[in-house]
């Protein structure tokens, strides 16, 4: 098992490239900043109990792992347990190489080629990036996605953070709407945000029962650990249009994603219109996220 540590004053973050290019842990002196991942589930490279993964070439829910794309049929794997849907793509299931790496700064590279069963995971050839670059005052990852086919592809990106729900922890961010999600955990048609999932104004996390997709998202959150006196702001570029919130009840655990486009948007008639971009052969997508760690008074 692979462990990349990066550190920059009181900030530390260790990498698990191999499994998935995951997060393991993200701290400010000893205060966890996402949750930490247990040490069994890096021994058993269990991506899913990271303190952060990435979502390449699709984020959240493809309904039944079946799209249509230029009049051709596509299904996935299924590839989340017994979920009907295939879910968040297949680069947080790949291991991921080292491309360079200092005291502060490490890049991952992974290649995808869709050869016999691997095209089950994604039917399309790419190359994805992550850059992990760690400053006193917080962290940047920029992501990027090559469409290394000889083909267009419909690709999206985003990041799947977790964070420790500690007592008393507060959220804000601003979006105008949200996506409610049917029996099938697939999003309906988008609403006003309800006022128990509305965060505009800062105010503790609680248990609103939250695993739902926020469009126009302005780029930015903010999380207070009022307790430990430390506070984490998320400011991602425009391409993150979306924003993803969950929020289980009775977990120690939740999770703010930037995205870039909702759930499911693949199948929708118009899935541009819902943020996800259709890249020519060569052509690229990249954006940054921010985390940044100040302390409260």
């Amino acid at each position: 098992m692979l462990i990349v540590t990066l550190r920059n004053s009181a900030l530390k973050l260790d990498l698990a490239p191999t499994i998935g290019g995951a997060i393991a842990g993200f701290w400010h002196d000893r205060v966890a900043l996402m949750r930490e991942t247990p040490e069994q589930a890096l021994r058993d490279g269990l991506v899913r109990q990271t303190s952060c993964y990435p979502l390449i070439p699709y984020s959240n829910r493809i309904a039944q792992g079946r799209f249509s794309f230029e009049a051709v049929e596509h299904r996935l794997a299924l590839n989340f347990g017994d979920h009907p849907h295939s879910i968040h793509g297949n680069a947080w299931q790949k291991p991921w190489q080292v491309v360079e790496a200092d005291d502060a700064r490490c890049r991952l590279a992974l290649t995808h080629r869709p050869d016999g069963e691997a095209a089950e995971g994604w039917p399309f050839a790419y190359r994805a990036e992550q850059l992990f670059e760690l400053s006193p005052d917080g962290l940047t990852l920029t992501l990027l996605l090559e469409n290394a086919d000889h083909r267009a592809m419909p690709a999206g990106l985003g990041l799947h953070p977790f964070f420790p729900k500690r007592p008393g922890v507060r959220l804000q961010f601003a979006a105008e709407r949200v996506y409610p999600n049917g029996e099938d955990s697939l999003p309906m048609d988008r609403i006003p945000v309800p006022d128990n999932w509305s965060y505009r104004t800062m105010r503790e996390l609680g248990e609103p029962r939250l695993d739902n997709c926020f469009s126009g998202w302005n780029g930015t959150a903010r999380i207070a650990y009022v307790q430990e006196k430390i506070a984490l702001s998320i400011e991602a570029d425009p391409l993150f249009g979306h924003l993803v919130v969950y929020v289980p009840n009775e977990r120690d655990f939740f999770a703010v994603e930037p995205v870039s486009h909702m759930n499911d948007a693949i199948n929708r008639p118009d899935p541009t219109d819902h943020g996800l971009k259709i890249l020519k052969p060569g052509e690229r997508l990249t954006a940054r996220v921010w985390f940044g760690v100040e302390a409260l008074s």
